[in-house]
Order: C-alpha cells, then structure tokens, then sequence
C-alpha cells in the first residue's frame, strides 16, 4: 500500500468518526451515506422584508434555520426528544442550491424517523437586545421547538426592521415534516420547505380619494383639497409572543405573559396630496411599502389591536382656506400571513370613512367604528 492509499484511508477513518462523535447524543442512530438535503420555496410571490426566502426574488446569500428530531422507531406523536439531531443549522442558499455544514444522514434503517422544522430569517444567537428573533428553544429542551418574536423599537427603521417571522411546512398538508424516512432516491427527495409569514401586515398601501356625494358637493365651488399628515397610531399590539415551530395549518403563537404585553406604534408621514376640479374623482396613492408587521396574537383579558387614522387636511375656496383632521379607528384582525392596504376616503363632512382592502389572499374586513 503506497502512501496515498493510506492517507485516504486515514481520511476516510477520520471522517467516519467525527460522523459518530457528532451523533453521540441520538442513541440508536446509524447514519447511511445518504445525506439529508433540503430545499425551499415562498407560498407567494410578495416581497415583505429583509431576509424573506422568496423564489422570485435572487436567494443568494438568503438563509433559513432548521430545527430536527430523532426517534429512531417511535413516530413523534409517541415520544418527547429534543432537537439535538439538529439543532438551529443554518442552510444557505449558495451557487445555486441550499446547503449547510456539516451534512447531517439519514438513519441507515429506513423503518426509523426523522422530523424537522424551519424557520426564517435565520437567527445565530437570539437576544433580547432590540432585534425582532430574541431567543429560541435550547438544546437540550424537549418538545417542540420555538422561537420567542418582539414587536421593534422602530418598525420603520432604516437600519434595524421588522423582521418578516416565516415559518416552513410541507405544503403537501400545510404541516409540519413529521415523521420523515431515509428516502429511496436522496438526490430528488429533498425537505421541501414552503415558508409561510408568521405575521399580518397592514398599511402596506395607503390610499385616499373623495367620494361621489362629496365631488358633487364641492363642484364649483371649492378649488383644491390637500392632505398635507398621515398618522396612524397602532394600538395594544402583542408586544411579544411565542411561534412554535410545529404547525398545523396556520402559525401557532402562545401567549408571552411577562414584562410590558402591548405596545403602541405610531408611523407619521408628511405628504403633498392634492385633490383639484381636475382630478377629484382620481384615487391617490399616500404611502406604498411603509407597512407594519404585527403579531396576529390577541392576548387573554386585552383590548383588541386596533389602528387609529388620522389625516390633516387645507381645503381651499375661491375665497379663503381652512385646515382640518379627520380621524378613524378600525380593528386589526388576527390572521397572520395576511397583508392588507388601507384605503381612506373624504366624505362630503370631511371625516373619514375607511375600508380595508386584501393585497394577498384570504384576508377579510375587519370590523371598525366611525368616530367624529
């Protein structure tokens, strides 16, 4: 045996162990030399935030965390494990695949179990230092894994945002992968995770325009309406919450009952907006892309999470002006994944009515009160 031969040999040995030492922890667990190999896809086509695993948008760089589970010949249902078989691994998606280190195997008897779950943006070391991820399962913690989310500071910050929470389902059940098997061709038998937003999002397009009854009202007579503020105050939203990360067909938010439970968020725009006898009728846009990611998670015995609009406007006659502000208060409905506009109109008294439109799929209109 020539030198080269013995070195790969003693690779190869070497490789072998670090594979065992690695998988100490899961008694039982036999690797085969079939590697576990995941891949990944967005449930639509939006664009939300910073992060987002979306295939229509370039992936490179983008990274996703995955927690998975051993039970060797009990299914999950049938035992409590923690995530030690893998345990918050990074998968990034370079040149072209998704691929993370080290490779993990699957079992070598096909009749045993593997489960796994995902979440998104991947998150190394969670803390409760401002950012939106602030701590997540441990280790050695049985039962299923989680992640603990906060509401930002500043929702709208340049440099630190809300964070877009995804979570990753087989989207053949919308469910979590339970109870996965060494498959029979490990190329093209990936972990396909669909990732799904964890969070409802709101104002994400605000527009305004004047009703018939108020043109009709107006014609003739007032020259020009101009909005000159947008404000909207989101009140008693969940300041933080629990996603745990085995889901069955929606996102599943537990209660964080500790420290301060709902906050307020205000956004504020100045806009130049203006409405003449020449375009009265037109619906205009005030704000795209400023939308609020919140959780859709109403805690017990709290007010309901609700958004307060409130416009300021100068209209203008052929003889004077005069400012005003109309304001409106609507509820926020707690279904996540949802990402709704807020349409606004000037009735012919110059308070405002509201209508919550879908931008996505599935949303429905919240109820809301009028105020004057």
């Amino acid at each position: 045996m020539n030198k080269m031969k013995r070195y790969l040999i003693l690779m190869t040995a070497t490789a072998l162990l670090a594979a065992c030492n690695n998988d100490a922890d899961n008694e039982g667990y036999v690797p085969s030399d079939n590697a576990i190999a995941f891949d990944a896809s967005a449930d639509d086509g939006l664009t939300r935030a910073p992060g987002e695993i979306n295939d229509n948008t370039s992936l490179q760089g983008k990274s996703f965390g995955v927690f998975g589970s051993y039970t060797g010949a009990l299914k999950y249902e049938n035992t409590t494990v923690s995530p030690d078989f893998m345990y918050n691994e990074k998968v990034t998606y370079d040149n072209g695949k998704w691929t993370y280190r080290p490779v993990k195997y699957w079992p070598n008897d096909s009749r045993e179990y593997v489960s796994f779950f995902a979440y998104a943006p991947y998150e190394a070391t969670p803390t409760d230092d401002g950012r939106c991820i602030i701590d997540m399962s441990k280790l050695s913690d049985l039962g299923d894994p989680w992640i603990n989310y906060r509401m930002a500071a500043d929702p709208w910050s340049a440099s630190n945002p809300q964070v877009d929470l995804l979570y990753g389902v087989n989207a053949t059940n919308n469910s979590s992968w339970l109870d996965q098997q060494k498959p029979n061709d490990p190329v093209n038998d990936k972990v396909l995770f669909t990732f799904r937003h964890a969070l409802a999002c709101i104002g994400e397009k605000i527009t305004i325009k004047c009703s018939q009854a108020l043109v009709d009202l107006i014609a003739g007579y007032v020259t020009s309406i101009k909005i000159t503020n947008v404000t909207i105050n989101y009140k008693n939203l969940t300041t933080k919450a629990r996603l745990v990360l085995r889901c069955e067909g929606s996102a599943n938010w537990k209660e964080i009952i500790s420290g301060e439970i709902t906050t307020t968020r205000t956004y504020s725009k100045d806009v130049n907006i203006e409405f003449t006898s020449s375009n009265f009728t037109t619906e205009q846009t005030i704000s795209e892309g400023d939308g609020l990611f919140y959780i859709p998670l109403r805690v017990a015995g709290m007010d309901r999470a609700s958004a307060e609009v409130i416009l300021t406007y100068t209209v203008t006659n052929s003889q004077n002006s005069y400012s005003g502000t109309g304001t409106t208060t609507f509820e926020l409905s707690n279904l996540e994944g949802q990402k709704q506009g807020i349409a606004l109109q000037l009735t012919e008294n110059f308070d405002l009515q509201h209508l919550v439109y879908t931008i996505g799929t599935g949303a429905t209109e919240p109820s809301y009160s009028r105020q004057r």
